[in-house]
């Protein structure tokens, strides 16, 4: 029975193990798992990882160092064996395991050295159990608005790696543990300083990437908004144009003898007048507005655009976002089917109320094959297709705790977001 929880208790304060469930604390929140994810997670804990704990005694120093990569790439693996991430981002989350766990370990060591109990112990189990709550919670709490939002992200490829070779360099090959020394303790408070900067660097590469990327949301809403000046300029157009074709029929209709004339003309007046009440009524003023506007674009550029909209359900957004959102999707749409043939200018537009959440669906034809990449369509800077303001409208829906998708097939660009309805 001693050597059956000796066994688990050296398996317990393994540091592979250790390190994996590290590495699993930074992908769970952030990727999709892959089907099956408990048993492959159960499978990359394989028992001949944990024999790796069973070398290192037998070793010289020089190569126990280099076999501490062995439990890093085997976890840089698990990471792509249980979720739907990149290579790049598994490289991110593995690395950043490293001096997460290390950290645990200096202070583990910290401690024993002022009590002195056994290595490997229940009260070592103990104390590394508290200590893995306690910081890894710390770590998760800190580092979950990265975790939670990194769908979609694109971490900058030289900086991951950067970051990984010095985390590798600084938890690996400079921090061995010091046993007997007076000073001991101090060296492990200079290994926790090290670890807390390098977890610190990690941090500021995801906020680093995050302001980035709020920096390309503003650039693109003042483009939205120069854009938005231009369609509302040809709308007045129109307008004017429309009011002046009035001013003359209703002047040459007050001139005319003739039944025929006048009813033709009568009818070219009423056509003018439906023109403008044909603005549909949602029951949310802003989408009105919204959808008046580009009605008066499609009209002008013969475009059909048809929608079905409950803009009731839109009460609790803000105006602003609201504007946000649809704006940049009709008018991604707009932008994707002007050059095409006129029969295949058409956009649909839905909004209505799925259970407890808010959906909104809006698609149009698609001419060519587009390319999506992280759940968002790769774009050239010239053509602006489909790019346009599709991280604005990504903002807005992480801002009310919603998900977008993107799919293009038969023909079709289709946008689909889902907002739980507010209380």
């Amino acid at each position: 029975m001693k050597t059956v929880i000796d066994t688990l208790v050296r398996i317990l304060c393994t540091y592979q193990i250790q390190l994996l469930f590290a590495a699993h604390l930074f992908a769970y929140p952030t990727f999709r798992k892959r089907p099956h994810f408990a048993l492959r997670a159960i499978l990359s804990a394989h028992p001949l990882l944990i024999g790796f704990d069973l070398l290192l005694p037998v070793l010289t120093n020089g190569i126990r160092q280099v076999l501490f990569l062995i439990p890093f790439i085997w976890c840089f693996g698990t990471l792509l064996f249980c979720y739907e991430c990149t290579p790049r981002e598994a490289l991110y989350s593995s690395s950043s395991a490293l001096p997460l766990q290390n950290l645990v370990f200096n202070l583990f060591w910290i401690i024993k050295g002022i009590f002195g109990f056994p290595e490997y112990s229940w009260i070592s189990v103990l104390i590394y159990t508290g200590l893995i709550m306690l910081v890894y919670g710390m770590i998760y709490f800190q580092f979950r608005k990265y975790m939670f939002d990194r769908e979609g992200h694109t971490l900058p490829q030289w900086p991951v790696t950067r970051n990984a070779l010095i985390l590798l360099i600084i938890t690996v090959f400079l921090n061995r543990r010091v046993d007997g020394a007076s000073w001991s303790v101090f060296i492990y408070f200079t290994y926790i300083a090290a670890d807390a900067l390098a977890i610190m660097m990690q941090y500021g590469l995801l906020h680093e990437t995050d302001l980035k990327m709020q920096n390309e949301i503003i650039g693109q809403l003042l483009a939205s908004e120069q854009k938005k000046q231009s369609i509302t300029k040809e709308n007045m157009e129109l307008i004017n144009r429309k009011c002046h074709d009035l001013k003359h029929q209703i002047e040459g209709l007050k001139r005319l003898d003739s039944d025929d004339e006048r009813n033709a003309y009568i009818g070219e007046i009423e056509d003018a007048v439906l023109f403008y009440e044909s603005a549909i009524k949602t029951g949310n003023e802003t989408l009105d507005l919204i959808l008046m506007e580009k009605q008066l674009f499609c009209k002008a550029h013969g475009i059909t655009f048809t929608c079905i909209c409950d803009g009731a359900q839109l009460s609790k957004m803000d105006t602003m976002d609201i504007y946000s959102l649809f704006g940049n999707a009709i008018d991604n749409a707009i932008e994707g089917i002007r050059d095409e043939d006129e029969k295949n200018r058409v956009i649909g537009l839905r909004v209505g109320r799925r259970g407890a959440f808010l959906t909104i669906h809006i698609e149009n034809y698609l001419g060519h094959p587009l390319k999506i990449v992280d759940g968002l369509p790769v774009t050239s800077k010239d053509t602006d297709y489909h790019g346009f303001g599709v991280l604005s409208i990504r903002h807005v829906v992480k801002k009310y705790k919603g998900t977008m998708s993107i799919r293009t097939d038969q023909n079709l660009f289709r946008l689909d977001i889902l907002i739980p309805c507010q209380k």
